[in-house]
């Protein structure tokens, strides 16, 4: 019998798109800024492979840019992959999507792998191995763009959380007041998001900036430098 933990992604998947962007302020820019640092013309053509791709966003978004690219999507959450095919079907056939676990499935050779929001999912003991695979999926000069929340500082650390925490309280509730989200269904996500972690079913893990570039070096990466950050959320950018 399937519990409330069970139809978590079943319960968020259709509102996540309009949800993300309050619950996480961030989001949104570290969506344009993805787009802006994919090292290619708008009509060159290259593959790339979102891994954890959630609804596609990040790849829909890439791929409205490109005309030319192609893409492949990977995720382990069947609502989030219907969701994701879905949203992916007026693409033409220049998307597929398909269900894999990041760290174990397969990563074709392409030229631009993406994660968004889903390494803090990944253990410490897997990220090599996961860096390792990404590193020899892509094609000389391909490059590897990481968006997630990395751990700051002990100093500018707890500063930075709590300024974080103030900044998106003040954001969900101008979205409440001018109807994006309602308080019901925050504090339902919300409440979700707790029943998951007490359950063990959506640990998260407080990866830092330093020790994912140490790992992707040692992976074989030439260069990997961060590119953008707002608060926690930052994103990496590794070339092969």
């Amino acid at each position: 019998m399937n519990t409330e933990d069970d139809r978590y992604f079943a319960a968020v998947a259709e509102s996540y798109d309009r949800l993300q962007p309050v619950l996480s302020p961030p989001y949104e820019k570290g969506l344009e800024m993805i787009v802006d640092l994919i090292p290619f013309d708008p009509e060159e053509t290259f593959k790339l492979v979102d891994l954890g791709c959630g609804t596609a966003e990040p790849a829909l978004r890439v791929l409205q840019h490109f005309p030319q690219a192609t893409g492949i999507c990977i995720d382990s959450e069947p609502e989030m992959l219907s969701m994701a095919r879905r949203k992916l079907a007026g693409l033409a056939g220049r998307a597929e999507v398909l269900p894999g676990d990041m760290t174990r499935c397969q990563i074709p050779g392409c030229d631009v792998v993406l994660s968004a929001k889903a390494v803090h999912h990944v253990p410490p003991d897997h990220l090599s191995a996961l860096f390792a695979k990404v590193r020899g999926a892509l094609r000389p000069g391909g490059c590897f763009i990481l968006f997630d929340a990395m751990s700051l500082g002990p100093a500018w650390g707890p500063v930075a959380r709590l300024q974080a925490s103030r900044f998106r309280q003040r954001h969900v509730q101008r979205a409440i007041d001018s109807g994006i989200a309602t308080r019901e269904e925050i504090e339902l996500r919300q409440d979700y998001k707790r029943r998951m972690k007490a359950a063990g079913r959506d640990v998260e893990y407080e990866h830092d900036a330093e020790g994912l570039i140490r790992r992707m070096e040692e992976a074989g990466f030439d260069e990997v430098s961060v590119a953008w950050r707002m608060f926690a959320d930052t994103i990496l950018v590794a070339f092969s």
